[in-house]
C-alpha cells in the first residue's frame, strides 16, 4: 500500500511539472519507467532508514545482571555448568536464572565477572571453573589446596558476542570434596556471584 501510494504520488507530481499532452505511446512508456525507477529508489530509501533505525534502536539497549549462589554447591562434579539463582540485577532479562545461561540479545562487547568461595577442607582437593562462550573457554578461576582458611578468587573477561552467542560457567578438573559458598542469611553476603554487562552495542 505504502508503494502504491508513493507511486501515486509521483504520477501526480509528474503530471503537474508536465502538463503537456502524451504524445506517443512510447513516451508514455518512457515516462511510466522513469516513474517506476522512482519508486524503486524511494523503496530503498525506505529501507535504509528502517535498517539506520534498527541499529539506533540497539544501541540504545540496555543490559546488565548479577546473580549469586543461593545455596552451596557441595561435591562439584567436572564439566557440570554451574546455575546461579538469585537475582539481584537483572536489566534486559538476558539471564536465565533457571540454567544459569547469558544469551546477548545485541551484538557488542560485554564484560564478564565471576568471584567464587571455597571452604576450607582437611583432604587434597580442588575444583577448575570456566567461563564459556558457545562451548569455548574464556576465562579461568581455581580453587586448590585451601585446608585452613575460605579462599575467594574472581576473575574478568571483556568479549565481543554476537547477537544469540551463549555464555554460562562450567566447572573444569575435580580432584576431593570441595564446597563453593553460597548465600548465607547469617552474614547477608553473597559468597559467590557471576555478573556482566553491555559495554557497546554494535
Amino acid at each position: 500500500m505504502l508503494l502504491l501510494f508513493v507511486f501515486l504520488v509521483s504520477v501526480d507530481g509528474y503530471l503537474m511539472n508536465n502538463p503537456e499532452p502524451v504524445g506517443s505511446e512510447e513516451t508514455l512508456t518512457e515516462r511510466v519507467q522513469m516513474l517506476m525507477t522512482e519508486v524503486l529508489h524511494l523503496k530503498n530509501d525506505v529501507s535504509d532508514l528502517k535498517s539506520q533505525l534498527s541499529v539506533l534502536k540497539a544501541k540504545d539497549v540496555s543490559v546488565a545482571f548479577y546473580a549469586y549462589l543461593a545455596n552451596d554447591l557441595v561435591n562439584l562434579t567436572a564439566r557440570t555448568s554451574l546455575t546461579f539463582s538469585g537475582i539481584r540485577t537483572n536489566v534486559g532479562d538476558a539471564y536465565d536464572p533457571a540454567h544459569g545461561v547469558f544469551v546477548a540479545p545485541v551484538s557488542g562487547t560485554y564484560n564478564f565477572a565471576f568471584t567464587g568461595s571455597a571452604q576450607p577442607q582437611s583432604q587434597d582437593h580442588g575444583v577448575h571453573i570456566f567461563l564459556k562462550k558457545n562451548g569455548v573457554n574464556e576465562l579461568y578461576v581455581f580453587f586448590d589446596h585451601n585446608d585452613k582458611k575460605w579462599i575467594q578468587h574472581g576473575s574478568s573477561a571483556i568479549l565481543h558476542l554476537a547477537r544469540g552467542d551463549r555464555i554460562w560457567l562450567e566447572t573444569g578438573d575435580i580432584w576431593g570434596s570441595n564446597i563453593l559458598g553460597g548465600s548465607r542469611a547469617s552474614d547477608n553476603a553473597y559468597h559467590s556471584h557471576f555478573s556482566g554487562f553491555l559495554i557497546q552495542a554494535d
